[in-house]
């Protein structure tokens, strides 16, 4: 009878099998032809070292010579480190080192390994190999090199877990017997219910599991770790690794560190790699926050240099900063990796693409700004990481006209689906399922690890408004200024700013003693730190302000600082507080230190990506944020952490002063899932005929103008061209069809012979729209006043929590992203001071909504459509008065009224708007979602012609408190069933109870 479970009887022996199953030859530890001081199996390696390199005589002087230097490379690692001594061997083992040739005196490079043909190699899966007095329990050799070690514990153990097995390899044997490490690729450490594989002096806590991209993402257990075992130990797996997918990196605050793939940029990379080879194009990489992207584009920068069918190309890595690109040289030019440049100015890079140069080129978008064509090459590979707005417009059209026939791979985690920027139509290939090639969700991420789930605590910043005084202060106001009436109602306009509220010192003041009681009792013990967000650059400066005064009041070791845009102008009011480019990366790094006492950093915009903060455990959210920019902030602090006292990071947290709670909360029950990708469906090369067509025409109006004479006369001239009245309306709406076009095509080739023109035509058009810098003038006299009588009647600022945490579910983050992402809005043409372009208030995302429907009502044959939505507008104006602590549920309700905007527009460009005004009634499109949101499955009904019937029925039957009377309700009732009779829909239950409630509460 067996005497029960143990490691070498179950997880170890199991191990083995799957190994044998996957390629390797099984020899037990103590029959591995060496002695047990050995690292190499010295005959083996030879054996490789012989059959690899023709030249080499097996008993000669260079074999001899070549055994000994490696021998020394292998001790090197008690003397010089583990690490270094594991790098210098990863470069041999790659074929990356030369050796000196006896006879010739020459260097010559030596393979040890035949990657081009791994069915060739060695393989061989060791188990209880002793080393001295240790015993290693698995250890997989290649050609003689010790590659992979594992360690296993039992899986009937009820306080040894895989945890305990990978701190034995990190804390005991990679002391005791350094050497045995310096070939090592990875380390494995199981317990049969978990498996996760670590680089060399990575801490155990820091280690992965491997998997599947195409896998379930809920697999645990036994039956995850035979899969991913039999994923990472293949054996071509783990030569592939070692060639193309590990980095040694060498930073300042960080220190030297080896940096093993995950499956996903694996599978990623490969993905990309199968691409180039074959000649399709280029695509989208959607992967979720924190998963590791900008080490994906080095890997497939590898991967594809590394492969001779790859025809040598040249990878260019696009990153968002200067910094970022130098950092790269400095960082990565290590362990064998192939050429790599990152040119300090613009013709550097120019002279390089046009030299053919082959190899790795990291930089910027910008300096591709005026670059003109430089290599029509189509082995050219453009990998973009954070691929959502930085790249696209007129930037982005330069860089494909400079390399027209590149390949180019976006990779990001907050993708763009409007109909003015879209990412899946920069990027997306639709050859693709969603037009996405490769995908690693929310949910994937956190169940393997890689990141940590996101909880959100919600606040209530509460006041009273004492309405009737402050009526009666701003009354006085307005007749000692002498306000006309419509003067006094811009005044108002402009106060009832969301703005005007958050600003007030004593709210900003109640927040900062918040922020600093919560991180005090919640994070800092963790040694995590903060971000907080502001609404724009003065409400920075005060919460700035605000935390250190309460800082200071209570003598903590924290300090704050803040990062934004700043101008640099001599009239930019807060200049003082720019930051260059290395000002701002020594910022980040302290931020990152765990001994530096910068604890808070406030923004606005500016750090919300691209600025990896893995100790960042909350952010501090007072800022209404917009599209996926919203998404970037609740993803904040997702990154995983172990501090250096070996706290580990469980979760992160945003904590939410805005009530942003109902926006997570309507995406958990109502995601909306379509593929944004299709929502391209017009032919573009025909588009692009019409464009050119279209600009050709509308330029002839300026006959006679130089679009190069920037003088003032040249711009009266052309204003002249275009008159008044009609004249100006037709001139404006020609414009915007033209603008619609450029929007759509960007960034198809043809717009770079036509940019020119086009931006003239724009800074033509802004000039002829009125002006009105007389309310400018009255807000910067009375504006301040208004302000300030609004805050004293602003009593009893409370913060209180509402209770409860709640988590931020991954099916929720990527509903989110959709809802956020799902923009018909015109963004900003810049972002003034205070912001970039991409980021929007609630209350601009409204004026951006009614600048639109106003530039409609001036020409449009169907008012009353447009009027109808301008209403819609003003309600949720007042709306957002009344309560305006849900900024997300706001903007929401905006981009419906958006939908409807652009849906009216495009039926009246289609000419089929006439006899369809009613969809564009509020009522009847809340009952078109209603009953199409609750109709039974199978059912087909146009809801649009359903709901105009109810909508017509009800305002027929209902009269003035009909809800009050039995028999108007039992009416409406039964006038209610009878239409959702005759379209096949039941009389009870859904959608019935739906449509009732509504008609109930609006009718």
């Amino acid at each position: 009878m067996s005497t029960g479970f143990t490691e070498a009887s179950t997880i170890q022996k199991a191990l083995v099998k799957w190994a044998v199953e996957g390629g390797w030859t099984q020899v037990p530890g103590d029959e591995l032809p060496r002695h047990t001081t050995d690292v190499l199996i010295t005959d083996w390696v030879v054996d490789a070292l012989v059959r690899l390199n023709p030249d080499l005589d097996r008993a000669g002087d260079n074999v001899s010579i070549i055994v000994a230097e490696l021998r020394a490379a292998v001790i090197s690692a008690g003397s010089d480190g583990l690490l270094a001594a594991n790098e210098l061997m990863t470069t041999i083992l790659r074929g990356n080192r030369t050796f000196k040739d006896v006879a010739t005196s020459k260097s010559v490079p030596r393979r040890f390994i035949d990657f081009d043909d791994p069915a060739s190699n060695q393989y061989v899966v060791a188990d209880e190999v002793t080393l001295g007095s240790r015993r290693f329990d698995v250890v997989f050799y290649v050609n003689g090199f010790p590659l992979v070690v594992i360690e296993t514990k039992t899986p009937v153990g009820k306080k040894i877990t895989w945890l305990n097995a990978a701190k034995d390899l990190v804390d005991v044997y990679q002391d005791d017997y350094p050497s045995f490490f310096a070939t090592n690729l990875f380390q494995v450490a199981t317990d049969g219910h978990d498996l996760r594989y670590g680089a060399v002096a990575e801490p155990a806590q820091a280690w992965s599991r491997w998997g599947d991209m195409d896998g379930d993402p809920a697999l645990i257990g036994p039956q995850r770790v035979e899969r991913d075992a039999r994923l990472l130990l293949d054996p071509f797996m783990v030569l592939r690794i070692l060639r193309s997918y590990t980095l040694f990196a060498h930073s300042g605050v960080a220190g030297s560190r080896k940096l093993l793939p995950r499956y996903p940029q694996v599978q990623a990379a490969e993905a990309i790699h199968d691409k180039v080879l074959t000649g399709r194009p280029g695509g989208l990489i959607w992967h979720y926050q924190g998963s590791g992207k900008t080490f994906l584009s080095l890997f497939a920068a590898l991967r594809l240099l590394n492969d001779p069918h790859a025809g040598d190309p040249t990878v260019i890595m696009l990153v968002d900063r200067t910094q970022l690109a130098s950092q790269a040289k400095e960082t990565f030019l290590t362990g064998g990796m192939p050429r790599l440049e990152a040119p300090q100015r613009s013709e550097e890079l120019h002279d390089l693409l046009r030299g053919d140069y082959r190899g790795i080129i990291v930089t910027t978008i910008h300096k591709f700004a005026e670059a003109g064509f430089l290599n029509a090459r189509d082995n050219i590979v453009v990998l973009v990481d954070e691929a959502h707005r930085t790249q696209e417009g007129n930037l982005g059209t330069q860089l494909r006209a400079a390399v027209p026939n590149a390949r180019f791979f976006g990779m990001t985690g907050t993708p763009i689906a409007d109909t003015d920027r879209n990412t899946f139509k920069l990027f997306g290939d639709p050859g693709d399922p969603g037009f996405v090639m490769s995908t690693y969700e929310p949910e994937r991420s956190i169940a393997d690890g890689t990141t940590v789930p996101v909880y959100v605590e919600s606040r209530r910043v509460g006041f009273d408004l004492d309405q009737d005084a402050l009526d009666a202060a701003d009354e006085e106001l307005a007749e000692q200024e002498g306000l006309t009436e419509d003067q006094h109602a811009y005044i108002a306009s402009k106060v009832a700013r969301k703005k005007v509220f958050f600003s007030n010192p004593d709210r900003v003041a109640a927040v900062c003693v918040d922020i600093v009681d919560h991180y005090r009792a919640k994070f800092a013990p963790l040694g995590l730190k903060a971000q907080v967000v502001a609404l724009d650059r003065e409400m920075v400066v005060a919460y700035k302000d605000g935390l250190e005064r309460v800082i200071t009041d209570r003598g903590l070791p924290y300090t704050v600082e803040l990062n934004m845009t700043v101008t640099g102008g001599k009239d930019d009011p807060y200049a003082k507080y720019e930051l260059d480019e290395a000002a701002e990366e020594k910022q980040k790094k302290r931020f990152t230190d765990p001994d530096d006492p910068l604890t808070f950093l406030v923004v606005t915009a500016k750090l919300m990506t691209g600025f990896d903060a893995p100790n960042e455990g909350v952010i501090y959210l007072d800022k209404p944020l917009t599209r996926h920019t919203l998404f970037q902030a609740i993803t904040r602090p997702n990154r995983k952490y172990t501090s250096p006292d070996g706290a580990v990071k469980d979760y992160g947290l945003v904590v939410d002063y805005l009530g942003m709670d109902k926006a997570i909360d309507n995406a958990l029950r109502t995601p909306d899932l379509d593929t944004p990708g299709q929502k391209r469906t017009v032919g573009v090369n025909e588009l692009a005929g019409r464009f050119v067509v279209q600009i050709a025409t509308t330029m002839t109006r300026f006959a006679g103008i130089d679009p190069d004479d920037d003088s003032f006369e040249a711009l009266t001239a052309a204003l002249q061209a275009i008159g008044v009245g009609d004249a100006r309306d037709d001139f404006a709406a020609k414009f915007l069809k033209l603008q619609g076009m450029w929007e759509f095509l960007d960034p198809h080739p043809i717009l770079a012979k036509y940019a020119a023109e086009y931006r003239w035509l724009a800074k033509v058009y802004d000039a002829a729209r009125p002006h009105d810098a007389a309310h400018e003038l009255l807000w910067a006299r009375v504006g301040p006043k208004t302000i300030a009588l609004v805050h004293q009647h602003m009593e009893n600022i409370t913060v209180t929590h509402r209770g409860g945490r709640a988590i931020i579910e991954p099916a929720a983050l990527i509903a989110l992203r959709d809802l956020t992402d799902d923009g018909t809005v015109e963004p900003p043409t810049d972002g003034g001071e205070d912001k970039p372009a991409e980021e929007m208030t609630v209350e601009e995302v409204l004026d951006s909504i009614e600048a639109r429907i106003q530039r409609r009502l001036t020409t449009s044959a169907h008012k009353g459509v447009y009027e109808s939505l301008a209403k819609r507008l003003e309600l949720l104006r007042q709306q957002m008065l009344a309560q305006p602590d849900d900024a997300v549920g706001y903007l929401m309700k905006a981009f419906d009224v958006a939908k409807l905007t652009v849906r009216a527009e495009r039926m009246e460009d289609e000419g089929t708007l006439a006899g369809n005004e009613a969809l564009f009634d509020p009522n009847i499109g809340a009952l078109s979602q209603i009953v199409a949101e609750n109709k039974p499955a199978g059912v087909d009904v146009v809801v649009e012609k359903l709901a105009a019937e109810i909508d017509a029925i009800v305002k027929l039957v209902a009269f003035t408190g009909w809800t009050e009377k039995d028999e108007g309700a039992k009416k409406v009732k039964s006038e209610l069933r009878v239409l959702l009779k005759r379209y096949g829909l039941p009389i009870k239950g859904e959608p019935f109870d739906s449509a009732y409630a509504y008609i109930r509460e609006n009718y």
